[in-house]
């Protein structure tokens, strides 16, 4: 019985034992708890693809059924998280007290970003590049392995610079989620000088029409952009998603006045927003490429439903938020990096196997594999993120690391003033 309790108990601490690590400002778990719908809508969507595309029955059961088409979405995802990054981002600037463009702020902004962002992704390129490199295994069924460039060392070194897709217009060969991230890193680029305009803008009306028209031309450039404007291959740029990071910009400058309104709702009002923006946002079908103005409409409907998400994120009140704010939900949104680095590997792997074991798996058995996987990735995840990830939450890092290789060296040690 003590073991027991002694086991629920530790269960119970481990969220906010590991929660994320905050560099600076108050922990808002409701953010994670978006983070998490992110990270749950890449994974199921990447783990259903891998269904269709390794089991027979799981491929005629997808044949015209919308549900498997909702399930394999997985780029819904990667918005929600380019939506969150502009509200983190932006909400971070706010606070600095700094001009963005200032010396001060720009060198503070890109080394915490070097060192917070760069060092798990570094680890995991090269750990799998090493993986392939020794084994000489190609992996089946990964339709992004056999693309350009056809060497695997400038494949990693066109990823390690953020600028695989930009170059070869293809997904990155050893982690093809890592589009996502390459536009992300333009993002952090573009965004102090972003951010010097915007907060430069003087007046209610005019920062609303600014704001309107930006979204509206983001949309539209969004659908007829070229997919390569000379070398560049532009479709897969941040001239394609801007929108979703201005959204997020948009919502941190407008953040207290919804919160103040959404306090006077009633708890069913605000938890229905976010219940019912998730699902929305969930199905919304695609823009279309051969109407525009269905296209805008569709677009328009989309963004519509991520802000309801984060107001009712907001309204501490609603069931909404009382979700997003669990421990578990939150502590699996703060580690949604590292689920984010490891579940493209891990499914890779775990239906490989599971396919040549068992290729006519009826569906109901790839059913069951799927939960596996689900559960596995997390895991996964979870350790990724204990051992690698939360090492580099921590601001000093690097100096502590110093320090570390010093005193093992005999070496002088670095002090924190270094």
């Amino acid at each position: 019985m003590e073991a027991r309790k002694g086991a629920w108990n530790a269960i119970n601490e481990f969220p906010e034992r590991f929660r994320r690590r905050m560099s600076g400002g108050a922990y808002r778990p409701e953010i994670d708890g978006l983070r998490f719908f992110a990270i749950a809508i890449v994974v199921v969507g990447h783990v259903a693809e891998r269904a269709v595309r390794f089991f027979p029955s799981a491929h005629a059961a997808a044949q015209n059924n919308w549900a498997a088409d909702l399930l394999q979405r997985a780029g819904l995802g990667v918005f929600l998280f380019f939506t969150i990054s502009g509200f983190i981002i932006a909400t971070q600037a706010r606070k600095s007290g700094r001009a963005p463009l200032s010396p001060a702020f720009l060198k503070s902004y890109f080394w915490r970003r070097l060192l917070r962002i760069e060092p798990p992704y570094i680890i995991l390129l090269i750990c799998t590049w090493l993986a392939l490199t020794l084994s000489g295994y190609a992996p089946e069924g990964a339709n992004h392995f056999d693309a350009e460039p056809r060497s695997l060392n400038i494949s990693l070194l066109g990823s390690i610079f953020y600028a695989h897709g930009l170059t070869w217009g293809s997904y990155p060969r050893l982690f093809p989620p890592g589009w996502s991230l390459e536009v992300e890193v333009q993002f952090y680029i573009l965004a102090p000088l972003l951010f010097w305009l915007w907060f430069r803008l003087q007046g209610a009306a005019a920062r609303v029409i600014v704001a309107i028209g930006a979204l509206a031309g983001a949309a539209l450039l969004s659908l007829e952009l070229a997919p390569k404007i000379g070398p560049v291959f532009a479709d897969k740029s941040i001239l394609r998603f801007f929108a979703f990071f201005w959204l997020g910009i948009l919502l941190a400058d407008a953040r207290p006045w919804i919160e103040a309104r959404t306090a006077a709702l009633p708890k069913w009002a605000a938890s229905a927003i976010g219940w019912l923006g998730v699902l929305g946002y969930l199905v919304i079908p695609n823009a279309p490429d051969d109407n525009l103005a269905l296209a805008m409409a569709l677009r328009g409907a989309v963004y519509a439903t991520l802000i309801a998400m984060f107001v009712s994120a907001w309204a501490r009140h609603s069931s909404f938020a009382h979700f997003c704010s669990r421990p578990w939900i939150s502590l699996i949104g703060g580690a949604c990096y590292s689920i984010y680095l490891v579940h493209m590997q891990t499914t890779q792997v775990m239906s490989t196997v599971a396919a040549k074991i068992a290729p006519h798996m009826p569906v109901a058995g790839v059913v069951g594999l799927a939960l596996v996987e689900y559960m596995a990735i997390v895991a996964v995840g979870l350790i990724f993120y204990a051992l690698i990830e939360r090492t580099f939450m921590l601001p000093d890092w690097h100096i502590l690391a110093r320090r570390w290789i010093a005193q093992r060296m005999g070496g002088p040690r670095a002090t924190p003033a270094e």
